[in-house]
């Protein structure tokens, strides 16, 4: 008897747990009604936005110059559809973006190259240097592992021109 009761009182405190849907007679922008049923709209996929990459200018390259720093961005524009194939220094690859923009303002203090954060769904991945050789990738591996990125390795992708020097 007293087992049924706790089991009434149970199902009891389940039923008044439970929520409840007041439908309006207007289902939200998103849903649908097929046949009494509601189906979302799962259509949008990020992965196909393609965001471009953000390159971070190294220390030593700052502009001194309202003008001068303008001149750079328009230069900037230039050559990112001039980029040719080379190598760049993989030093983060993580599923969370707070993790990557994190280590991002690391790497940003800790190197002195550009550093790039590249969104490549489900990856964070932070690239740093625009490398037109391997040997020259090679030695800045070594000296970013020195610098306490382990885990960083060679990736050979597109990179910007190195700037012309006048």
């Amino acid at each position: 008897m007293r087992t049924k009761l706790v089991w009434l009182l149970g199902m009891a405190l389940l039923a008044g747990c439970a929520g409840s849907r007041s439908d309006k007679g207007e289902a939200p922008a998103t849903e649908s009604r097929v046949g009494g049923m509601e189906h979302l709209d799962e259509s949008f996929d990020p992965a196909t936005l393609n965001d471009p990459e953000y390159p971070i200018k190294p220390k030593s390259q700052k502009a001194s110059s309202p003008l001068l720093s303008q001149t750079r961005r328009t230069e900037q524009a230039d050559t990112t559809e001039q980029q040719l194939l080379g190598y760049r220094v993989q030093i983060l690859q993580t599923e969370d973006a707070e993790e990557a923009r994190k280590v991002q303002k690391e790497a940003i203090l800790d190197l002195d190259a550009e550093v790039y954060l590249i969104y490549d769904n489900p990856y964070y991945k932070l690239r740093v240097g625009d490398f037109r050789t391997r040997y020259e990738a090679e030695q800045f591996l070594e000296k970013v592992i020195r610098r306490g990125y382990s885990a960083a390795w060679i990736v050979r992708t597109k990179i910007n021109p190195p700037e012309q020097k006048q």
